[in-house]
């Protein structure tokens, strides 16, 4: 056979062979350049109904990376900032509603933000850090009249876990938010972290 005919008939018999093998081989290198250029979060952040979902980027987080000197290569900020609630009609918002509860019992979700009943249903229900173990006093004092309380649903005695930002410059410099609120979930990954950002944020 010639050198035309030779190469017809391995592509003819022999190209989807040829394809699978080259598949396997991008897909390994995929997975070899994937796990070893991963970097687990320094914070994973759920901000509820925000201004506008589809214009929020990590931005703001960058600023806080910044003034804490973390490498945003090696510590990136993990942004979650889709999903929207309706306190008029929850049913229009059920699948949303699905997925937050999902992200929050995973027990790896770190800062929360958000407005409406959403946020303050999971405030009241435990789910947030006692910020007195957290935040120094006299940041509690400053913002007193803003503070949310909970009781894990009557289990115990009330505990701030959460903070009203009524004019926060931060969450308004990067169209976030109008008004929020801020806490800290019961489950995070990352206290220290969550302290400093906690601090970022406050003293903003």
């Amino acid at each position: 056979l010639s050198t035309r005919a030779k190469f017809d008939y391995i592509k003819d018999y022999y190209k989807w062979h040829i394809f699978g093998v080259v598949a396997v081989i991008a897909l390994i290198s995929y997975l070899i350049y994937h796990y070893a250029t991963y970097r687990d979060p320094l914070l994973n952040v759920i901000m509820i109904n925000c201004n506008d979902p589809f214009t929020v980027d990590d931005s703001g987080y960058s600023e806080f990376l910044e003034v804490y000197d973390y490498d945003p290569k090696e510590y990136p900020i993990s942004l979650n900032a889709s999903l929207q609630f309706s306190d008029e009609d929850p049913s229009l918002t059920y699948s949303d509603s699905q997925v937050l509860t999902a992200m929050v019992a995973t027990g790896d979700q770190d800062l929360f933000f958000g407005t409406g009943n959403t946020f303050l249903d999971y405030a009241g229900s435990g789910a947030l850090v006692d910020l007195s173990t957290v935040l120094p006093e006299e940041v509690l004092e400053r913002y007193a009249d803003h503070i949310i309380y909970s009781t894990d649903d009557g289990a115990v005695e009330a505990y701030p876990c959460a903070i009203e930002l009524t004019d926060n410059e931060w969450v308004q410099k990067y169209n976030y938010y109008d008004t929020c609120y801020f806490g800290i979930f019961y489950q995070n990954q990352n206290i220290e972290a969550c302290t400093q950002f906690a601090d970022f944020l406050l003293n903003y």
